[in-house]
C-alpha cells in the first residue's frame, strides 16, 4: 500500500487496525517503489497480496466509507481488473471498456490502456460522451509518454469534433499544454491566447494566463 494521506477517520483507522496491513510510503523519497507499482499521482492505494502481486488500486481520495467498502471488495475479487475482464467476456459493455481501460492506464500499462479505449470509442459513436472521455483519456496517455505530435493530433480532433462542448474545451487547454511540454514556447503561448479569446469565462483562464506570464518569463 503506498499512500500520502493521514487517516484519522475512526473507521479507516480501525479497519487498517483489524483488517489489512497499512504501509505508507513516501513515493517521492522510494522512488524504486513508486517505479515498481507505476505510482503516477498522490494518494495512490495499492492493494497488494503477501507476494507483491497487486490486487487493485485507488487512485485519489475518496470518502471513507466508500474507501473502506471498495477496499472490502477488492479483498473479495469484487470491482477488480481481472473482475472486470471476466465480466467483459460474458457480457462486453462500453463502460466496462472503459472502466478496464481506466485500472491499465493507472498501473502504468499504457498500450493495454489504449487498446481498450479504442474498444469503447469503436463500439459507438465517435462523438458520443464516453467516446469523448475515452479520446481525451487517449490523447493524455500519449502526453505522458511524452509523443507531443500523436498527443496534439489527438486533442485537435477532438477539440474539432467537439467544438462547443467540455471535451473541446478540455482539449483546447490541453493543446498548449502539450506544446509547452515539447518545447515550443511560442506555439504554447499562441495556443493559451487562443482558448482565452474562445473561453473567456472558463475557469481555466486565470491558469493559461499564469503560463502566459511565466513563458513569457513575466
Amino acid at each position: 500500500m503506498l499512500d500520502t494521506v493521514v487517516f484519522i477517520d475512526p473507521a479507516v483507522v480501525a479497519f487498517f487496525r483489524d483488517e489489512m496491513t497499512l504501509v505508507k510510503i513516501n513515493a517521492e523519497v522510494d522512488t524504486a517503489l513508486a517505479r515498481e507499482f507505476a505510482v503516477s499521482g498522490y494518494p495512490t492505494n495499492v492493494l497488494i497480496h503477501k507476494d507483491r502481486q497487486e490486487v487493485d488500486r485507488i487512485v485519489g481520495f475518496a470518502p471513507a466509507n466508500d474507501f473502506v467498502e471498495t477496499l472490502i471488495n477488492y479483498g473479495k475479487g469484487i470491482g477488480t481488473l481481472d473482475d472486470l475482464l471476466n465480466k467483459f467476456k460474458a457480457n462486453p459493455d462500453r463502460v466496462m471498456a472503459f472502466e478496464i481501460a481506466d485500472k491499465y492506464k493507472y498501473r502504468g500499462k499504457s498500450e493495454d490502456a489504449l487498446k481498450w479505449l479504442d474498444k469503447v470509442i469503436a463500439s459507438g459513436s465517435k462523438t458520443d460522451s464516453l467516446s469523448g472521455e475515452s479520446r481525451i483519456s487517449r490523447a493524455d496517455l500519449y502526453r505522458r509518454a511524452k509523443d507531443y505530435d500523436k498527443a496534439l493530433r489527438e486533442f485537435e480532433a477532438v477539440s474539432k469534433d467537439f467544438d462547443g462542448d467540455g471535451f473541446g474545451q478540455l482539449a483546447e487547454i490541453y493543446i498548449p499544454i502539450c506544446y509547452k511540454q515539447k518545447g515550443d514556447t511560442v506555439a504554447s503561448i499562441r495556443a493559451f491566447e487562443m482558448f482565452i479569446s474562445k473561453h473567456p469565462m472558463s475557469e481555466d483562464v486565470k491558469y493559461a494566463r499564469e503560463q502566459i506570464a511565466k513563458l513569457k518569463g513575466e
